[in-house]
């Protein structure tokens, strides 16, 4: 098995090395291309550690190309330049064809999830303590932050006020340029909330300050508290309930009730060889220990934190691993399949649309409707709009 060997400016060489399959025992590269968030971040960390496990116990290596946005992070996988990426949940908008990925150069990606970080960390809204904001309902009327060019972002507190029954019509909305501009809105007084995980350090800022800290809450409990998470989902399928006692101002005795999804994604195209894929998913989990101690939030990247009928299909060399562990189920492989056919129908419509405009009328609307149309007309969920 042979495979080329990528020489690149400006990235930082790191260990990745793939497992030997016990039936198989293929050969790995001795280079592969990653591609994630800057250097010093959680999920550079996280491939880092990753790569020096692999290179210790493997011999082989990978080089992170890091990326300061999802475009940067994505066009070295699309291309081919890239094996994987550690990305955020940019990859789902990547599949879908939205948002960054709402434009002539992208549309709709084969995406195959390698491994998903289903860890602790809750992301929602933090307010500040002083804005009399406890639910959703209560978001109405008040000054909600917008990070300009921070879609996962936006999606998420578009989810929180689904909850409540608004949108951002119901909201005052505080542009900002960046999370750090983020806090100090609200800090200030020019925001009232803004989108915070029990992960990020800035939250502290704002518990210690005059104006106080609160988290939004989303308990998805009763039958009625259920029935307003089925409206989040409608508005952003990838975002979980979830119920933090870890982490930034959460405890067992004060509990945020809230969401979350996979942070990183661990992410590779359809077509990436499958010997090398379930290797490299037989690895993390043979290694995962060493990881999770290694690592800062590597905790949701074993077997058992994985979730099996999210919003992204698996490889199917990580399919392959799964049924050797017991623990794929046809209903699993039926979940699957739609994901896959979902696809399949949004690189149909794509095609089509592409097809039937000039070199120079991509119109980002006209593919929206085009994209709706399609899944509506296969029977599929419409999903992000």
């Amino acid at each position: 098995m042979q495979f080329k060997t990528r020489n690149l400016i400006g990235v930082c060489a790191l260990g990745l090395g793939l497992p030997l399959s016990a039936q198989a025992e293929p050969e790995f590269p001795r280079v592969s291309m990653w591609t994630a968030y800057d250097t010093g971040s959680t999920y550079y960390i996280q491939a880092s550690a990753l790569g020096g496990l692999l290179k210790e116990h493997a011999g082989s290596n990978i080089r992170i190309i890091p990326g300061r946005n999802d475009i940067a992070r994505m066009t070295p996988l699309k291309s081919g330049q890239a094996d994987y990426t550690m990305s955020g949940i940019a990859a789902y908008f990547a599949q879908e064809g939205v948002m960054l990925f709402n434009s002539q150069k992208w549309g709709p990606q084969p995406l195959r999830v390698v491994a998903a970080n289903f860890g602790n960390q809750a992301i929602g809204l933090a307010a500040a303590g002083d804005a009399d904001i406890e639910t959703p309902a209560d978001l109405e009327g008040k000054k909600i932050v917008y990070v300009l060019g921070g879609d996962a972002m936006n999606m998420t507190t578009a989810a929180v006020l689904a909850y409540g029954g608004l949108t951002w019509d119901d909201v005052r909305k505080v542009e900002v340029g960046s999370p750090l501009e983020a806090i100090d809105a609200v800090l200030d007084g020019t925001a009232d909330a803004m989108p915070g995980s029990t992960g990020n350090p800035l939250i502290e800022r704002l518990t210690t300050s005059p104006r106080g800290h609160a988290w939004v809450q989303l308990p998805n409990e009763t039958p009625k508290q259920q029935e307003k998470w089925e409206q989040v989902q409608e508005v952003a399928p990838f975002y979980r309930s979830i119920t933090a006692t870890e982490g930034n101002a959460v405890s067992e005795e004060e509990p945020w009730y809230s969401g979350g999804y996979a942070l990183p994604i661990m992410a590779t195209m359809a077509n990436q060889e499958a010997d090398e894929v379930y290797a490299l998913v037989k690895f993390l989990n043979e290694h995962y220990d060493q990881l999770n101690r290694q690592a800062p939030s590597a905790e949701g990247w074993n077997l058992e934190s994985q979730d099996f009928t999210w919003i992204m299909p698996y490889h199917e060399g990580v399919i392959r691993y799964f049924e050797e562990q017991g623990v794929w189920t046809d209903e699993y492989q039926k979940h699957q399949d739609e994901l896959i056919r979902r696809q399949e129908v949004l690189s149909e419509a794509w095609q089509q649309y592409m097809a039937s405009i000039g070199s120079n009328d991509f119109q980002p609307v006209t593919w929206s409707e085009q994209r709706l149309t399609a899944l509506e007309d296969a029977g599929l969920a419409p999903g992000l709009r």
